[in-house]
């Protein structure tokens, strides 16, 4: 069964439970229900206002129970005033971490948009790499090459260029955007600021190089501060360094190996979480000094623009400026720490509370609700996939958004379904919220 996106709407809260109690004496009498789809597509086109509530249901017993809960009053709500606001939405493009066997597969299959931008890109990786992202995306695990870094980067860069044309078809694009190391990638090209050819060619070409410093050290997350961190790094001599700041509790260190043990040990006696991160490389070290040359000339026939969307750098941690994406900024991209968590701050200080982490999985959610806890500040985050729950995942999603004041494109939605008047089911809802019910709000 397919996940589907049922959505209301009204304009005061008493009319928005009238409406929840009035579908749920629909459903609970199952009589002559059309299929699941019509019914969603004509109760998300058949109400409007601020005060929202919507789930992602794959059958009528299941939406059943949703509105059962939430007649109960068991279900959170975003408050209707942050409706009306419309609070600043950023897309948040994960680095490596994000990836499983079987990603893609369900969207591939469900989603045109999704599928046509995948195969975009596709076509660059077989001109740029020689092997197929769709290819690799549908072989069994023991076949595919995802745990070869060069394969693995462009088909992240891939999925996550298809999850955005997918949130453009449906009617939701960012206000801002920022990436995590290999996501700046497809942030880049989401912003304006690198033509699809040109993120493909960063991520081909970036990910072939660092092949070359396989083995020549490691990268350990740790929950230390970014202060605490680098005073460590400091005290190393040079053989350790901080490759990431993700948030204000949670760093990544990278170093020769040696080194790396020897201070984990340390940190463990410490009572101090950390660990050794499998199958990447000592990217953000000195380790990739030597790749200076070799990336300028790969990417020197690129041709940025300026972003239309703001980019916040986590080079800069500041937006990216002017036509400033060309290889002098990737190398700073591989060399330099990820300023992810400064780059948050800064996007909540200048009012984004919606934060969308696009990726196979999240991975920085964590990291995002920290920070802004750490600030002070509120804020409604969401995926877009999750394991073995890919499209349901981005509907859940997709129905916050809504709630937060966005506009979903709900003809690219519901495709099947012909827009037109006022259907005769939208008719008794609508006639069945007008009566008065002698049901205490909260009952079922």
């Amino acid at each position: 069964m397919r996940a589907r996106l049922f959505a209301i709407a009204a304009a005061t809260e008493d009319l928005l439970q009238a409406l929840l109690y009035a579908h749920l004496d629909r459903i609970r009498a199952a009589r002559a229900l059309p299929p699941l789809v019509r019914y969603c597509h004509e109760a998300a086109t058949g109400t409007s206002g601020d005060h929202r509530l919507s789930f992602a249901v794959e059958s009528y017993d299941e939406l059943r129970a949703q509105l059962e809960e939430a007649c109960a009053g068991e279900v959170g709500r975003v408050p209707a005033d942050v409706t009306a606001r419309r609070p600043g939405l950023v897309f948040v493009f994960a680095g490596q971490g994000a990836q499983w066997y079987g990603m893609g597969r369900e969207l591939l299959a469900q989603q045109p948009v999704f599928r046509d931008a995948v195969h975009q890109c596709d076509r660059l990786v077989r001109e740029f790499a020689g092997f197929s992202v769709v290819e690799q995306l549908n072989l069994p695990a023991e076949a595919a090459r995802l745990d070869e870094l060069d394969v693995l980067q462009p088909t992240m860069v891939s999925l996550q260029i298809g999850l955005t044309a997918l949130w453009r078809s449906w009617g939701i694009t960012p206000d801002a955007v920022v990436g995590h190391s290999m996501g700046e990638i497809a942030a880049a090209h989401t912003a304006g600021g690198l033509t699809l050819r040109d993120a493909m060619t960063v991520a081909c070409r970036r990910s072939a190089l660092l092949r070359r410093i396989s083995g020549k050290g490691a990268l350990a997350t740790t929950e230390l501060s970014p202060a605490e961190a680098h005073e460590l790094a400091a005290a190393g001599g040079g053989a350790i360094s901080v490759a990431g700041e993700n948030s204000p509790r949670s760093t990544v260190l990278a170093g020769d190996s040696d080194s790396l043990a020897a201070l984990l040990g340390e940190l463990e006696a410490r009572d101090v979480y950390c660990r050794v991160i499998k199958g990447t490389v000592a990217s953000h070290s000195h380790y990739v000094e030597e790749l200076r040359e070799d990336l300028h000339t790969a990417l020197r026939a690129l041709e940025p623009a300026p972003t239309r969307v703001p980019m916040y750098s986590t080079v800069t941690a500041e937006p990216v400026a002017g036509a400033g994406l060309g290889s002098a900024y990737w190398m700073r991209n591989l060399r330099e720490p990820v300023r992810f968590a400064a780059a948050v701050e800064n996007l909540g200080a200048a009012g984004h509370e919606v934060f969308v982490e696009v990726s196979a999985h999240p991975v920085l959610l964590s990291p995002v609700r920290q920070t802004l806890e750490h600030g002070e500040r509120q804020g409604w985050l969401l995926s877009s996939g999750r394991r073995r729950a890919e499209v349901r995942s981005m509907l859940s999603s997709l129905g916050t958004l809504y709630a937060c004041g966005r506009e979903p494109n709900w003809a690219e939605l519901f495709p099947q379904e012909r827009a037109g008047s006022l259907t005769p089911y939208q008719a008794a809802v609508l006639e069945a919220v007008r009566r008065p019910r002698p049901v205490p709000v909260g009952a079922v």
